[in-house]
């Protein structure tokens, strides 16, 4: 039986290339990395369970919600979480918001709710503009730490 993949599938097994640098692909890898090292800079436990070993980016709203997907700021959409309960996440997400609810309150969720669930695309210009801020903001991070 021939097994025909779909163009999805001949394209993923084809892009073996890294993105070229300033593409818009390219700006969300260097976004993820950015917020990977600050948030591992600003915390150093898990959100949820307070565990200090493989600690992950979580997001309160899913990745795909563009508008929180970069979100560092305190009270923001991402904090570290262990691997399991960023799994366990996926499953039951009510455990990451009642905690999130705990410690901001509602209002810090029904702000960062707002800002995930908008209709508002988000264009190339603006994803270079979080890109200047959050490099920006690693910048003075690792000043600090120095």
């Amino acid at each position: 039986m021939i097994q025909r993949r779909s163009n999805y599938q001949q394209k993923k097994a084809f892009s073996n290339k890294p993105p070229r640098v300033m593409s818009e692909p390219w700006l969300r890898e260097e976004l993820d990395a950015l917020v990977r090292k600050i948030l591992h800079k600003l915390e150093s436990v898990c959100f949820t369970c307070g565990t200090t070993k493989n600690l992950q980016v979580g997001h309160v709203f899913e990745r795909r919600h563009r508008h929180t997907r970069w979100d560092t700021s305190p009270e923001g959409n991402n904090h570290l979480q262990c691997e399991n309960c960023n799994s366990r996440h996926e499953a039951k997400p009510e455990i990451y918001r009642d905690k999130f609810l705990m410690r901001f309150g509602e209002r810090a969720y029904d702000e960062v709710a707002t800002r995930a669930h908008s209709n508002q695309k988000l264009g190339y210009n603006d994803l270079i503009e979080i890109y200047e801020s959050l490099k920006q903001q690693w910048e003075e991070l690792k000043k600090r730490a120095a």
